[in-house]
C-alpha cells in the first residue's frame, strides 16, 4: 500500500473547514448608528447652518414689515360699486336679477344697478336694427353689429365707430359664427318686398339656416335670444285685428311665401329651441314700421307716399283703398 503525503496547503486548509462545522456560528459586531452625528456635522459643514438662519431672519423680517409698508403707501381709488354698503351691494344684485329681458328700466349710470351687458344685434345696419343699436348703446351696453350689408348701410351707424363700446362686423349669418356674449337680437332678413322677390332664395336661407345658427349660439354660450318676426306669418288673414291666437291664412306657394313661410320657420326653431333646448326665447312680429332711416324704395305703403310727395307727384293707392294697415313709428317699437 502506496501512501500520499499532502501538501502543507491541503492540510491546513481541511483542518479549517472541520474546525468550522465544529464551532457555532458567530455573528458580526452590531454597528452604531451614525446618521445623527453625520448630519450634525453636515450642517456645521462649510457655514450651512449660519445661511439657514440668516434666510429665515430675512424671510420673518419681510412678513412683519410689509402690512407696515402697505400702508404707508398711497389710498387706493375705490371703485364706485366696491364704495356701496352691503345692503346697497344687495339691492343692487336683487335689481338686476329681476329685471325682465330688453325691458325699459329707464337710463342707469355703467356699473350701477346693473351689469354691462355684452349684445349681438344681426341686421343691426338696417332700418330697425339701427335704431336699437342706438337704444342698447344709450344704455351702456356693448354692441356687436352683424350684417352682410344686402340691404343694410354703415351710413346708419357711422355715429358709433369711435365708440368703445361699439363693434362692426361683415358677415352673413347664413354662416355660423362664434362670440361671447350674453343676449342675441336677431333681426337680419331682407323685410322689403322689393328685395325678397328680387332673391327668393336668400330671403328664406336668412330666416331658415340664419336663425338656426343663432339659436346654436346662443345654446353653446347661454344667451338670451330675441327673433323679430313679421305680422306676414298670418298670410292673407280673414280675421281683423288679428290676435296672437290666430293661426293665419297662409300660401307656402306663393311669391311672398320665402319670407312668410321662412318667418313662420323661424318662429318654429325659435320655440323648439326653447322646448327641446332650454333656450330663453322672445318673439317679436312687428308690423310696418316707418321712420328716420327708412328706405324710400322698399315698395312698402309708406315709403311709397312719402317718395311720391317728395317728388311731388300723385299717391298711388292700389285696389278700392280699403285696404287696412296696423303702423308703428319706429321710436314705438323701438324704446
Amino acid at each position: 500500500m502506496k501512501l500520499h503525503k499532502q501538501s502543507s496547503m491541503t492540510q491546513r486548509r481541511d483542518e479549517e473547514t472541520l474546525s468550522g462545522q465544529n464551532s457555532p456560528y458567530l455573528s458580526k459586531t452590531p454597528k452604531h448608528p451614525r446618521s445623527l452625528p453625520r448630519s450634525i456635522n453636515y450642517l456645521f459643514k462649510e457655514q450651512r447652518l449660519l445661511f439657514i438662519l440668516v434666510g429665515i431672519l430675512i424671510g420673518s423680517t419681510f412678513f412683519i414689515l410689509q402690512p407696515i409698508l402697505s400702508r404707508l403707501g398711497p389710498p387706493q381709488e375705490l371703485h364706485p360699486f366696491h364704495a356701496l354698503t352691503a345692503n346697497q351691494q344687495r339691492q343692487s344684485f336683487q335689481f338686476h336679477r329681476t329685471s325682465s329681458f330688453g325691458a325699459k328700466t329707464g337710463r342707469v349710470p355703467v356699473g350701477i344697478g346693473r351689469r354691462r351687458l355684452r349684445i349681438v344685434v344681426t341686421g343691426g345696419a338696417g332700418f330697425v336694427g339701427s335704431h336699437l343699436v342706438d337704444k342698447l348703446i344709450d344704455r351702456g351696453d356693448e354692441v356687436i353689429v352683424i350684417d352682410n350689408f344686402f340691404t343694410g348701410r354703415k351710413d346708419n351707424l357711422v355715429h358709433h365707430f369711435r365708440n368703445p363700446r361699439f363693434e362692426l362686423i361683415r358677415h352673413d349669418v347664413v354662416e355660423p359664427i362664434l362670440l361671447e356674449v350674453d343676449q342675441i337680437y336677431h333681426l337680419a332678413c331682407p323685410a322689403s318686398p322689393v328685395h325678397y322677390k328680387y332673391n327668393p332664395v336668400k330671403t328664406i336661407k336668412t330666416n331658415v339656416m340664419g336663425t338656426l345658427n343663432m339659436l346654436g349660439l346662443a345654446k353653446r354660450v347661454g344667451a338670451k335670444f330675441l327673433l323679430t318676426s313679421t305680422s306676414e306669418v298670418y298670410g292673407d288673414p280673414l280675421e281683423h285685428p288679428q290676435k296672437e291666437t290666430y293661426w293665419g291664412n297662409v300660401n307656402p306657394i306663393g311669391e311672398r311665401s320665402c319670407y312668410d313661410e321662412g318667418k313662420r320657420t323661424a318662429e318654429t326653431l325659435t320655440m323648439d329651441y326653447h322646448r327641446g333646448a332650454g333656450v330663453e326665447v322672445r318673439i317679436a312680429r312687428i308690423f310696418n314700421t316707418y321712420g328716420p332711416r327708412m328706405c324710400l324704395d322698399d315698395g312698402r305703403v309708406v315709403s311709397n307716399f312719402v317718395a311720391q310727395a317728395i317728388r311731388r307727384q300723385p299717391m298711388t293707392v292700389y285696389g278700392d283703398g280699403k285696404q287696412t294697415r296696423s303702423f308703428q313709428y319706429v321710436s314705438d317699437l323701438v324704446h
